[in-house]
């Protein structure tokens, strides 16, 4: 067991003890104890709701009533509970619960300690989704776990209002939104859940629903016109809001930045993700495989990481700060760094639950898919990429600047065949390190934004071997359908030229 293993169950044993002495052994408005001998019971998501929508508590599994207090008699193959729980704690409420829980023992027998933590107010109510704030949210009342009532959700939704992406914004109107974005929002939406109801309102009822205009219809809120606004209103009010995409050639930040493969980035975040995500999948090639109904399926981890990094990067930034987010490419990792330090302390990072700027934001994200289960995304990231034997994420959390840093190192040993970055880099393309081919696929595809024949190209990435470019790099391109010809019925015209696949020809 590491040393941080053994501090957090040291904490979590002192925890239960000072529970055990303070109560004797009973119920209180902070401790709910529960059998849960062989499996979880039912109700212990009745109990990590109220506590996380009044006060926080302790929950403890593995006792029975006596005599008016609560005594151990252990849980049943405790690691496989303790499992149980924490793998299914995220995806069972509105908003993954801020908790730790651990295997400790009282009397000689095994038990569970489940430390719930209150909710950050713009969360509340945290409820079971499946179930809906009214029948799967609870309060906690004494040493009693009671029902929302329709005035505790409205009084919950009340303060949520003062989340940053709730302000709203004087001198906007429904009329500063895209309504192409929004057309965009609703075929995503109908593609996670195709009975949503919003789907069913108009524009402007499904802007209220999510809480991205005000109740009357007046101002839109800050969420909502950085989700859906038009571009030139957007950069009215938010003139630094900016998302740049740099490639850097080498290690460290220097002088040496390419230019020409640099993008600045502006609009509303819908807009943002999409062409990111588009720029990053197309300098990494990332493969895909086609699934059912012909759906392209994405199953490479690095790809994975990148979407979720890009994802908590648009939607956790402070929106108020000075300078811009970016996106770093580096020849041995990438670097997401995001304006707004995080609110949840990245040596909790492996624990479930988060702490949200822009919990209206993060609501949108999450509905369309493009965020993981609120509050596990970075811990599951972490997980797959470690268990697929690639590097892990690290973080720099700077709170006196405000800004936080993801770096996701490349696996290199896979990616570039044993070559590092230090070896020399060959003139053909056959001994030449992975990170160089991205780079000329990349300037290739620029390039290639204006119909170009195949010596123009070749020309253009000072390329001679003409079978060593087919192979490595225009074959490659045309096979992922990021390339395409302009004869398509005629692949060895003379006047053939290839052009850059737009999202829109998709």
């Amino acid at each position: 067991m590491t040393e941080k293993s053994n501090n957090k169950k040291s904490i979590m044993q002192e925890m239960l003890d000072d529970s055990i002495e303070k109560w004797g052994g009973r119920e209180s408005s902070k401790v709910e104890y529960k059998a849960s001998i062989s499996r979880l019971s039912r109700d212990v998501w009745e109990t990590v709701s109220a506590f996380s929508n009044e006060g926080g508590g302790v929950i403890l599994l593995g006792y029975e009533e006596s005599d008016d207090s609560y005594k151990p008699v252990g849980v049943k193959n405790p690691s496989q509970m303790l499992d149980d729980f924490t793998s299914a704690v995220g995806p069972k409420f509105n908003f993954c619960p801020l908790v730790n829980a651990d295997i400790l023992e009282d009397q000689g027998v095994p038990v569970i300690l489940i430390e719930v933590k209150e909710a950050l107010k713009y969360q509340k109510p945290i409820y079971v989704k499946d179930a809906g704030p009214i029948n799967g949210g609870h309060k906690r009342v004494g040493a009693t776990d009671i029902r929302l009532t329709d005035s505790d959700v409205e009084r919950y939704y009340h303060e949520r209002m003062g989340a940053p992406d709730a302000q709203m914004l004087t001198g906007t109107s429904i009329e500063d939104i895209d309504k192409r974005i929004i057309s965009s929002f609703r075929n995503l939406r109908k593609l996670i859940k195709p009975d949503a109801p919003e789907l069913a309102l108009d524009d402007e009822g499904l802007l209220r629903s999510y809480s991205l205009i005000t109740p009357e219809g007046t101002y839109l809120t800050v969420a909502g016109l950085l989700l859906f606004g038009k571009e030139e209103i957007v950069r009215r009010h938010f003139p630094a809001l900016r998302l740049d995409v740099i490639r850097i050639k080498g290690t460290e930040w220097g002088k040496e930045k390419d230019p020409f493969l640099s993008k600045d980035l502006f609009g509303n975040l819908m807009i943002q993700w999409s062409t990111a995500l588009d720029l990053l999948d197309r300098f990494f090639l990332v493969p895909f495989k086609l699934g059912e109904g012909l759906a392209r399926t994405e199953e490479h981890p690095q790809r994975k990481a990148v979407r979720e990094a890009l994802t908590n990067l648009l939607m956790h930034q402070n929106f108020f700060h000075s300078s811009p987010s970016q996106i770093r490419i580096y020849n041995d990792r990438v670097e997401f760094y995001n304006p707004g330090y995080s609110l949840k302390d990245p040596a909790m990072f492996d624990s479930p639950g988060s702490e949200l700027r822009n919990p209206l934001i993060a609501s949108v994200f999450y509905d369309i898919g493009w965020a993981e289960t609120k509050g596990t995304g970075l811990k599951t990231t972490a997980e797959m990429l470690e268990r697929e034997g690639f590097p892990v994420p690290e973080y720099s959390n700077d709170k006196k600047s405000d800004t936080f840093t993801l770096i996701l190192e490349y696996p290199l040993q896979a990616t570039t065949e044993q070559v590092t970055l230090q070896d020399t880099l060959q003139d053909t393309l056959q001994d030449t390190p992975q990170v160089e081919r991205m780079d000329r696929i990349a300037l290739a595809l620029n390039y290639c934004e204006t119909p170009r024949s195949l010596k123009e190209i070749m020309a253009f990435l000072s390329l001679k071997d003409r079978v060593n470019f087919l192979e490595k790099i225009l074959n490659p391109l045309l096979n992922e359908g990021l390339l395409k010809r302009t004869i398509p019925d005629k692949p060895t015209s003379k006047f053939q030229k290839y052009v850059t696949v737009k999202e829109e020809d998709e």
